[in-house]
Protein backbone atom coordinates (compact mmCIF):
# COMPACT_ATOMS: atom_id res chain seq x y z
CA UNK A 1 0.00 0.00 0.00
CA UNK A 2 1.25 3.48 -0.78
CA UNK A 3 0.54 7.14 -0.27
CA UNK A 4 -0.19 9.79 -2.93
CA UNK A 5 -0.77 8.48 -6.43
CA UNK A 6 2.33 8.51 -8.61
CA UNK A 7 2.56 8.21 -12.40
CA UNK A 8 2.49 4.62 -13.60
CA UNK A 9 5.97 3.47 -14.59
CA UNK A 10 6.40 2.85 -18.31
CA UNK A 11 7.02 -0.89 -17.95
CA UNK A 12 6.16 -3.38 -20.68
CA UNK A 13 2.49 -4.29 -20.59
CA UNK A 14 1.56 -7.89 -19.84
CA UNK A 15 -0.30 -9.61 -22.70
CA UNK A 16 -2.56 -12.18 -21.04
CA UNK A 17 -3.79 -13.91 -24.18
CA UNK A 18 -4.93 -13.52 -27.78
CA UNK A 19 -7.56 -15.01 -30.05
CA UNK A 20 -8.45 -14.19 -33.69
CA UNK A 21 -7.32 -10.57 -33.63
CA UNK A 22 -8.23 -9.99 -29.98
CA UNK A 23 -5.61 -9.05 -27.40
CA UNK A 24 -6.19 -9.27 -23.66
CA UNK A 25 -3.99 -6.86 -21.73
CA UNK A 26 -3.35 -6.53 -17.99
CA UNK A 27 -4.12 -2.89 -17.15
CA UNK A 28 -2.37 -1.44 -14.08
CA UNK A 29 -4.30 0.86 -11.78
CA UNK A 30 -3.48 4.52 -12.33
CA UNK A 31 -3.38 4.31 -16.13
CA UNK A 32 -6.27 5.58 -18.24
CA UNK A 33 -7.59 3.14 -20.85
CA UNK A 34 -7.91 5.51 -23.83
CA UNK A 35 -6.64 9.01 -24.68
CA UNK A 36 -8.81 12.09 -24.29
CA UNK A 37 -8.27 15.84 -24.58
CA UNK A 38 -6.25 15.92 -21.35
CA UNK A 39 -4.38 12.60 -21.33
CA UNK A 40 -2.29 10.98 -24.06
CA UNK A 41 -0.25 8.52 -21.95
CA UNK A 42 -2.75 5.67 -21.77
CA UNK A 43 -3.05 1.91 -21.95
CA UNK A 44 -3.95 2.16 -25.64
CA UNK A 45 -1.03 4.43 -26.53
CA UNK A 46 1.47 2.28 -24.62
CA UNK A 47 0.15 -0.89 -26.21
CA UNK A 48 0.42 0.63 -29.70
CA UNK A 49 4.02 1.59 -28.99
CA UNK A 50 4.83 -1.86 -27.60
CA UNK A 51 3.29 -3.62 -30.62
CA UNK A 52 4.73 -1.05 -33.04
CA UNK A 53 1.28 -0.59 -34.49
CA UNK A 54 -0.62 2.62 -35.32
CA UNK A 55 -2.86 3.57 -32.38
CA UNK A 56 -5.76 3.89 -34.85
CA UNK A 57 -5.60 0.13 -35.48
CA UNK A 58 -6.32 -0.69 -31.82
CA UNK A 59 -9.84 -0.54 -30.44
CA UNK A 60 -10.56 -0.93 -26.71
CA UNK A 61 -13.54 -3.30 -26.51
CA UNK A 62 -13.72 -2.92 -22.74
CA UNK A 63 -12.74 0.06 -20.64
CA UNK A 64 -11.71 0.35 -17.01
CA UNK A 65 -11.55 3.53 -14.97
CA UNK A 66 -8.12 4.92 -14.19
CA UNK A 67 -8.15 3.59 -10.61
CA UNK A 68 -9.24 0.07 -11.63
CA UNK A 69 -6.95 -2.76 -12.75
CA UNK A 70 -7.27 -5.99 -14.72
CA UNK A 71 -8.19 -7.48 -18.08
CA UNK A 72 -8.92 -5.09 -20.95
CA UNK A 73 -9.88 -6.49 -24.36
CA UNK A 74 -8.50 -4.90 -27.54
CA UNK A 75 -9.54 -5.61 -31.11
CA UNK A 76 -6.96 -5.37 -33.90
CA UNK A 77 -9.39 -5.70 -36.81
CA UNK A 78 -13.03 -5.00 -37.72
CA UNK A 79 -13.70 -8.76 -37.68
CA UNK A 80 -12.36 -9.06 -34.13
CA UNK A 81 -14.46 -6.09 -33.03
CA UNK A 82 -17.60 -7.62 -34.52
CA UNK A 83 -16.84 -10.96 -32.86
CA UNK A 84 -16.90 -9.41 -29.37
CA UNK A 85 -19.89 -7.23 -30.20
CA UNK A 86 -21.84 -10.34 -31.21
CA UNK A 87 -20.92 -12.15 -28.00
CA UNK A 88 -21.99 -9.15 -25.97
CA UNK A 89 -25.33 -8.87 -27.73
CA UNK A 90 -25.94 -12.55 -27.00
CA UNK A 91 -24.89 -12.10 -23.36
CA UNK A 92 -22.09 -14.67 -23.75
CA UNK A 93 -19.01 -12.54 -23.04
CA UNK A 94 -18.61 -13.38 -19.33
CA UNK A 95 -16.60 -11.21 -16.93
CA UNK A 96 -15.62 -11.47 -13.29
CA UNK A 97 -14.48 -8.66 -10.99
CA UNK A 98 -13.09 -8.75 -7.47
CA UNK A 99 -13.80 -5.93 -5.03
CA UNK A 100 -12.89 -5.01 -1.46
CA UNK A 101 -15.67 -3.03 0.17
CA UNK A 102 -16.28 -1.48 3.56
CA UNK A 103 -19.67 -1.00 5.17
CA UNK A 104 -19.82 2.40 6.87
CA UNK A 105 -23.47 2.02 7.79
CA UNK A 106 -22.86 -1.27 9.57
CA UNK A 107 -21.78 -4.61 8.16
CA UNK A 108 -24.36 -6.40 5.99
CA UNK A 109 -23.41 -9.63 7.78
CA UNK A 110 -21.28 -10.29 10.80
CA UNK A 111 -17.56 -10.29 9.92
CA UNK A 112 -16.04 -13.71 10.06
CA UNK A 113 -19.16 -15.53 8.90
CA UNK A 114 -18.38 -18.38 6.53
CA UNK A 115 -21.67 -18.20 4.66
CA UNK A 116 -21.41 -16.92 1.10
CA UNK A 117 -24.23 -14.57 0.17
CA UNK A 118 -25.23 -14.25 -3.50
CA UNK A 119 -27.79 -12.18 -5.32
CA UNK A 120 -28.44 -9.65 -8.08
CA UNK A 121 -28.71 -5.88 -8.30
CA UNK A 122 -30.84 -4.46 -11.10
CA UNK A 123 -31.37 -0.76 -10.35
CA UNK A 124 -31.17 1.54 -13.38
CA UNK A 125 -28.27 3.97 -13.53
CA UNK A 126 -28.36 7.54 -14.86
CA UNK A 127 -26.30 10.70 -14.84
CA UNK A 128 -25.58 12.62 -11.65
CA UNK A 129 -23.41 15.71 -11.19
CA UNK A 130 -20.42 16.10 -13.50
CA UNK A 131 -19.17 12.73 -14.73
CA UNK A 132 -20.72 10.80 -11.84
CA UNK A 133 -23.61 8.34 -12.05
CA UNK A 134 -26.36 7.39 -9.61
CA UNK A 135 -29.27 5.01 -9.18
CA UNK A 136 -32.14 6.58 -11.10
CA UNK A 137 -30.33 9.77 -12.12
CA UNK A 138 -30.96 11.55 -15.39
CA UNK A 139 -31.74 9.45 -18.47
CA UNK A 140 -31.43 6.16 -16.53
CA UNK A 141 -30.58 2.93 -18.34
CA UNK A 142 -31.16 -0.64 -17.16
CA UNK A 143 -28.20 -2.15 -15.32
CA UNK A 144 -27.76 -5.67 -13.94
CA UNK A 145 -25.00 -7.02 -11.70
CA UNK A 146 -24.76 -10.47 -10.13
CA UNK A 147 -22.71 -10.56 -6.95
CA UNK A 148 -21.44 -12.79 -4.15
CA UNK A 149 -20.23 -11.63 -0.75
CA UNK A 150 -17.48 -14.21 -0.34
CA UNK A 151 -16.03 -13.40 3.08
CA UNK A 152 -15.72 -10.68 5.68
CA UNK A 153 -12.88 -9.71 8.01
CA UNK A 154 -12.59 -7.15 10.80
CA UNK A 155 -10.16 -5.27 13.02
CA UNK A 156 -11.96 -3.71 16.02
CA UNK A 157 -9.80 -0.58 16.26
CA UNK A 158 -9.14 -0.07 12.55
CA UNK A 159 -10.93 2.30 10.19
CA UNK A 160 -12.78 1.01 8.31
CA UNK A 161 -13.30 -1.71 10.91
CA UNK A 162 -14.73 -4.34 8.53
CA UNK A 163 -13.98 -5.42 4.96
CA UNK A 164 -15.92 -7.62 2.57
CA UNK A 165 -14.48 -9.51 -0.40
CA UNK A 166 -17.05 -9.51 -3.18
CA UNK A 167 -17.23 -11.15 -6.59
CA UNK A 168 -19.08 -9.20 -9.28
CA UNK A 169 -20.42 -10.19 -12.70
CA UNK A 170 -21.98 -7.38 -14.76
CA UNK A 171 -24.47 -8.39 -17.44
CA UNK A 172 -24.63 -4.80 -18.68
CA UNK A 173 -21.81 -2.29 -19.05
CA UNK A 174 -23.09 1.04 -17.77
CA UNK A 175 -20.58 3.72 -16.82
CA UNK A 176 -19.46 3.16 -13.21
CA UNK A 177 -21.99 0.34 -12.91
CA UNK A 178 -20.24 -1.80 -10.29
CA UNK A 179 -19.13 1.17 -8.25
CA UNK A 180 -22.64 2.67 -8.19
CA UNK A 181 -24.34 -0.64 -7.39
CA UNK A 182 -21.89 -1.43 -4.59
CA UNK A 183 -22.39 1.97 -2.95
CA UNK A 184 -26.16 1.82 -3.34
CA UNK A 185 -26.15 -1.43 -1.36
CA UNK A 186 -23.98 -0.18 1.49
CA UNK A 187 -20.72 -1.61 0.15
CA UNK A 188 -18.61 1.29 -1.20
CA UNK A 189 -15.31 0.09 -2.63
CA UNK A 190 -12.12 1.02 -0.82
CA UNK A 191 -10.39 3.97 -2.44
CA UNK A 192 -13.48 4.97 -4.45
CA UNK A 193 -13.73 8.50 -3.07
CA UNK A 194 -16.20 9.60 -5.74
CA UNK A 195 -18.77 7.10 -4.46
CA UNK A 196 -18.17 7.21 -0.71
CA UNK A 197 -15.36 4.70 -0.39
CA UNK A 198 -12.72 5.12 2.32
CA UNK A 199 -9.77 7.24 1.18
CA UNK A 200 -7.41 5.81 3.79
CA UNK A 201 -6.85 2.80 5.99
CA UNK A 202 -6.05 3.22 9.68
CA UNK A 203 -4.64 0.05 11.22
CA UNK A 204 -5.17 -1.26 14.76
CA UNK A 205 -1.87 0.39 15.70
CA UNK A 206 -3.01 3.79 14.38
CA UNK A 207 -0.79 3.80 11.28
CA UNK A 208 -2.43 5.68 8.40
CA UNK A 209 -2.12 4.56 4.77
CA UNK A 210 -3.64 6.55 1.91
CA UNK A 211 -5.51 4.43 -0.64
CA UNK A 212 -4.27 5.49 -4.07
CA UNK A 213 -6.50 3.30 -6.22
CA UNK A 214 -9.98 1.76 -6.29
CA UNK A 215 -10.23 -1.75 -4.83
CA UNK A 216 -11.80 -3.18 -7.99
CA UNK A 217 -10.04 -5.64 -10.30
CA UNK A 218 -11.18 -7.21 -13.59
CA UNK A 219 -10.06 -10.75 -12.78
CA UNK A 220 -11.08 -12.57 -15.94
CA UNK A 221 -13.03 -12.66 -19.16
CA UNK A 222 -14.33 -15.86 -20.73
CA UNK A 223 -14.82 -16.44 -24.44
CA UNK A 224 -17.76 -18.67 -25.46
CA UNK A 225 -15.81 -21.18 -27.54
CA UNK A 226 -16.52 -24.92 -27.85
CA UNK A 227 -14.36 -25.23 -24.73
CA UNK A 228 -14.72 -21.95 -22.79
CA UNK A 229 -11.48 -19.96 -22.97
CA UNK A 230 -10.82 -17.94 -19.81
CA UNK A 231 -8.19 -15.17 -19.70
CA UNK A 232 -7.16 -14.26 -16.17
CA UNK A 233 -5.29 -11.41 -14.49
CA UNK A 234 -3.54 -12.16 -11.16
CA UNK A 235 -4.95 -10.59 -8.00
CA UNK A 236 -2.95 -7.39 -7.29
CA UNK A 237 -0.69 -7.23 -4.24
CA UNK A 238 -2.78 -4.22 -3.10
CA UNK A 239 -5.75 -6.53 -2.44
CA UNK A 240 -3.72 -9.26 -0.77
CA UNK A 241 -1.90 -6.86 1.56
CA UNK A 242 -5.07 -5.21 2.83
CA UNK A 243 -6.94 -8.50 3.21
CA UNK A 244 -3.98 -10.02 5.06
CA UNK A 245 -3.81 -6.97 7.35
CA UNK A 246 -7.41 -7.68 8.37
CA UNK A 247 -6.64 -11.32 9.05
CA UNK A 248 -8.60 -12.51 6.02
CA UNK A 249 -8.01 -15.92 4.45
CA UNK A 250 -6.25 -15.49 1.10
CA UNK A 251 -7.96 -18.64 -0.19
CA UNK A 252 -11.14 -16.54 -0.42
CA UNK A 253 -9.76 -14.87 -3.56
CA UNK A 254 -9.72 -18.18 -5.40
CA UNK A 255 -13.32 -18.80 -4.35
CA UNK A 256 -14.27 -15.32 -5.59
CA UNK A 257 -12.85 -16.19 -9.01
CA UNK A 258 -14.48 -19.61 -9.32
CA UNK A 259 -17.88 -19.24 -7.68
CA UNK A 260 -20.81 -19.63 -10.10
CA UNK A 261 -22.90 -16.49 -9.97
CA UNK A 262 -26.62 -16.54 -10.88
CA UNK A 263 -26.14 -14.87 -14.24
CA UNK A 264 -28.49 -15.99 -17.01
CA UNK A 265 -26.55 -15.20 -20.21
CA UNK A 266 -29.61 -15.04 -22.47
CA UNK A 267 -31.08 -12.30 -20.27
CA UNK A 268 -28.44 -9.72 -21.17
CA UNK A 269 -30.00 -6.93 -23.25
CA UNK A 270 -28.45 -5.92 -26.59
CA UNK A 271 -27.83 -2.43 -25.20
CA UNK A 272 -25.22 -3.97 -22.89
CA UNK A 273 -22.78 -4.08 -25.79
CA UNK A 274 -20.66 -1.03 -25.08
CA UNK A 275 -20.94 0.61 -21.68
CA UNK A 276 -18.65 3.42 -20.57
CA UNK A 277 -16.65 1.04 -18.40
CA UNK A 278 -17.10 -2.57 -17.53
CA UNK A 279 -17.21 -2.17 -13.77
Amino acid sequence: MSGARAPVAAAELRILGEYRGLLFVDKPAGLQTEPDARTTDTLLSRLASQLREPAARLHALSRLDTGVSGVVTFGLSPDANRLVQGWREEGRFRRRYLGLASSPRGTPDAPGTSEVKTGSWSESIGRASGSLRSIGGRNPEPAHTDYARIASASLPRAAPSALHLIALAPLTGRTHQLRVHCTAHGLPLLGDRAYGGASRFISDSGAVTALDRIALHAAWVELPLSAPFRIESPTPAFFLEIWRAFGGDLAAFEEARRIALPAVPSAAPPSAAFGGEQD
